[in-house]
């Protein structure tokens, strides 16, 4: 049974096995649901009109609908990165506590307690600056995900010019950098 099930999904999938492999352990469900992600993902990236670059590119389609990232302009992760986990109200990375909206916006501590504080003096309800949903204590959460990834990114010593996680900076610039300025405490 397992060279007749082993010749069905070859019929069915359209691909054949390894030679001196059996096929049959995969089930004919394991392999046909790969292939319905596989197509699934294709016709997700069409409706949604994600288009590429390359050989593989439809030549009748429009050419705004390709998504084009142009040479030398992707940038590093870490760039990248910033623009993603920085602040949506001062559009800085966060320093200490980053807070989210219900849908999802981040934003620093020292924003999120003048945008509380702020609709309090107004006596107005605090909303999202992005999405205008409604912001309280109670309603928004901390993003631990967030602040773990944002203290592991590189950042410069303003010393020694040297990459640091930005975790680990500040003790670096107090405690070990030799190019930093040490205040003399001699009176002659």
């Amino acid at each position: 049974t397992a060279t007749a099930m082993s010749s069905l999904e070859e019929r069915d999938v359209g691909v054949a096995a390894a030679p001196g492999s059996s096929s049959a352990g995969l089930g004919v469900g394991a392999v046909g649901a790969a292939v319905e992600a596989v197509a699934g993902v294709a016709a997700m990236q069409e409706d949604v009109g994600i288009r590429r670059e390359g050989p593989e590119a439809d030549p009748d389609e429009p050419p705004k609908k390709r998504v084009k990232i142009p040479e030398g302009e992707s940038g590093k992760l870490e760039e990248r990165l910033y623009s993603v986990l920085c602040c949506t109200v001062c559009l800085d990375l966060p320093k200490a506590s980053v807070y989210q909206c219900t849908n999802g916006h981040l934003m620093c501590a020292g924003c999120f307690i003048h945008l509380l504080a702020d609709s309090r003096l107004k006596e107005e309800q605090a909303t999202c600056p992005n999405c205008r949903c409604e912001i309280s204590k109670n309603l928004c959460c901390r993003n631990l995900a967030v602040e773990k990834a944002v203290s592991e990114l590189p950042t410069e010593c303003t010393f020694c010019l040297k990459q640091f996680p930005r975790s680990s900076l500040e003790r670096h610039q107090k405690e070990e950098c030799q190019d930093r300025f040490t205040v003399n405490t001699k009176t002659h």
